[in-house]
């Protein structure tokens, strides 16, 4: 006799399931027998039986299902309970709920101990029917006589898993459309057979979903195969990818219950990397989500500065980029003589420097970030390394009491035509005549090293309180800022920093600001920085018209108001009727025109009620009384300088 084990439909079943197939009640199966054979053997199962040869044990079904891969195929279920047992199994019947026999099987010999035998354990009988239409049968059971097996218990764990909105992760998810078939790259990532892949860029929306990679056709994963488990909220985190790595994934409500395969799936982004640097914005640009996709600055800004300092006139010097040069281009001389506000310091009276104004070269602006000027010092003369000689230039910035206690930071740009060293310090001056207080050499004897590309240079240092300092009545304290180029025992404490040098210095963009970083060079308009200058020194021409026997009188107005009173100076830059070029006295004094022995020409500042000095003054020739017409007219040159 063979011993293959096999299951068939009785003749009472096939007719039950051919009744219920054609429109009869669903045929109901309820029970499960086993016996032990006939006579303690096997034998063939037929059609023809109604009931085991000899049946041990009968029970209601612990589960009815069909099988995933076999639509046809019907699984029953038993579980034989610990305390039944004494027998061996070799036959196994299906009964509907009339009792009829609808299928039997040819069992593998098991035996069933009790405890008694010394062992004990539950056993789980299947059965498996193939029929011609699954739906004529109830998968029904009596849930109160159920006992889960280990496989029903991972089978309906995963399916409420599947039914759940958190999905476990993909590995990738699309960033364009795709054919859903072979093994690809998506989003920078070469996808291997059972890779999980979150499609969403389809053009037909209802082919979107969470696919598994293979090199055929793919097929959609197991937990999200059916309509009940892809349902608004669905979210799934991506893995890898270029532009989706580490991003969160949710599915859109679509309006109405999803129907996979048909309805149109939308997913929209809700975390994850943006490509957006941490750091701190003034303009950003928003996702729906609330989530920042872009950032950008209106101002260079750093969060170890502060507002509005760093966003608005940051920068207290004033022509830190040398475009204004009311004086001249050019000096050799100590002293105010070329680029507002820097003043040329050559100690001991140094010879052989020009420090003059260069036009910035598209290298040159492209190098610094939009610079059209920058300053050279030119050194034919090292200094004398026994006498009081260097060469730097300076900067006072007025009002110390802005500076007190706070934490200041002087940048620059510099190069040389050969490699060497400059050291920038930065001095607190208290009224006049000046008393040096401080001298705060930020670099602390470490050098700035110059070569001959551009280089930005920068230090940081807390201005000392004034605490205990006596601030003078004529405005004239001040921080002074140095960047020395060459030094002998003038300073002989920075002579390991920048020693008796000869050669090429540039220097651009000068900015002094609050804070702990140097932040991009503020430029200002043309104008803005020409008026700021103007405040400390400003030059025009007069015209004085003949009012009078004896008098020539007109008015000059400033175009700014002077930061004190400043120093008059006139020139007059022609020659003609009136004799040679002449340089003219200015008398600073009211109601005084001059007119004294030798002196032609008098100036007078204008202290008529609700005028001021800072506005301007009137000048004229005194005791002047025309020979010709073109006498008439008294033109000159003026200077007003209220530098510090």
């Amino acid at each position: 006799m063979s011993n293959d084990f096999f299951t068939l439909l009785t003749a009472v079943g096939k007719n039950k399931l051919a009744a219920a197939a054609t429109g009869g009640a669903p045929l109901k199966l309820t029970h499960m027998a086993v016996g032990d054979g006939d006579n303690g053997g096997y034998y063939t199962p037929s059609e023809a039986q109604a009931a085991l040869k000899h049946e041990v044990w009968r029970a209601p079904l612990n589960n009815l299902s069909t099988d995933p891969q076999n639509p046809n195929w019907i699984i029953a279920e038993l579980v034989i309970p610990d305390e039944v047992g004494g027998f061996t199994i070799r036959e196994v019947g299906v009964f509907d709920a009339a009792g009829a026999l609808i299928a039997v099987g040819k069992f593998p010999e098991s035996y069933k101990p009790v405890l008694a035998d010394g062992a004990n354990k539950q056993l789980y009988v299947r059965l498996i029917m193939e029929v011609s239409n699954a739906a004529a049968v109830t998968l029904q059971v009596d849930p109160s006589v159920v006992l889960a097996t280990r496989a029903t218990v991972d089978q309906r764990i995963a399916e409420e898993l599947a039914k759940l909105d958190g999905k476990p992760s993909v590995r990738a998810a699309t960033t364009a459309a795709i054919a859903l078939a072979g093994l690809q790259t998506v989003d920078g990532v070469a996808l291997q057979a059972g890779d999980r892949v979150l499609v969403k860029n389809q053009a037909n929306g209802a082919d979107n979903g969470i696919y598994i990679a293979s090199a055929g056709n793919w097929g959609r994963s197991v937990d999200a195969n059916a309509s009940m488990e892809v349902t608004p909220g669905l979210f799934v985190a991506v893995e890898q990818g270029t532009v989706n790595g580490g991003a969160i994934w949710q599915l859109l409500d679509a309006g109405a219950p999803v129907v996979l395969g048909a309805t149109a799936l939308a997913f929209e982004r809700v975390s994850g990397r943006t490509g957006v640097s941490a750091g701190s914005y003034n303009r950003v640009t928003v996702g729906p989500r609330g989530e920042v996709l872009g950032g950008s600055q209106l101002v260079a800004f750093d969060p170890a500065q502060t507002f509005p300092v760093q966003a608005y006139r940051r920068n207290v010097l004033i022509n830190g980029g040398f475009d204004v040069w009311q004086r001249g281009v050019s000096q050799t001389t100590t002293g105010y003589g070329s680029a507002d506000r820097w003043l040329m310091d050559l100690g001991s009276g140094l010879s052989g420097v020009t420090m003059s104004k260069m036009d910035a070269s598209v290298a040159d602006t492209e190098a610094l970030g939009g610079a059209t000027s920058f300053l050279r010092l030119a050194l034919t003369k090292a200094p004398s390394s026994k006498v009081r000689e260097y060469c730097q230039i300076n900067q006072r910035v007025e009002n110390l009491r802005r500076f007190s206690g706070k934490q200041l930071t002087l940048s620059f740009w510099a190069r040389a035509d050969k490699p060497c060293s400059i050291l920038a310090y930065v001095e607190q001056w208290f009224s006049a005549p000046y008393v040096e207080a401080l001298k705060n050499r930020a670099l602390n004897s470490a050098a700035a090293n110059l070569s001959s590309a551009w280089q930005r240079f920068s230090f940081t240092f807390t201005s000392p309180s004034l605490q205990g300092r006596a601030i003078g009545s004529q405005g004239d304290d001040c921080l002074s800022v140095f960047i020395g180029l060459s030094y002998s025992d003038a300073l002989p404490e920075l002579n390991a920093i920048a020693t008796a040098q000869t050669g090429v210095f540039d220097i651009a963009q000068v900015q002094l600001e609050e804070g702990p970083v140097a932040t991009q060079y503020e430029r200002r308009l043309p104008g803005e920085e020409l008026a700021l200058c103007q405040r400390y020194y400003e030059t025009g021409s007069a015209v004085a018209r003949y009012v009078g026997v004896n008098d020539n009188m007109g008015w000059v107005s400033f175009h700014q108001t002077k930061r004190a009173r400043p120093v008059i100076s006139f020139y007059n830059p022609f020659t003609g009727k009136g004799g040679e070029a002449q340089t003219y006295n200015a008398s600073l004094g009211p109601n005084n025109l001059g007119g004294g022995t030798g002196q032609t020409v008098g100036c007078l500042y204008n202290w008529a009620p609700n005028d001021d000095w800072r506005d301007g003054f009137t000048w004229g020739n005194a005791g002047y009384t025309p020979t010709q017409p073109d006498d008439a007219i008294m033109q000159a040159i003026w200077t007003a300088d209220a530098e510090l």
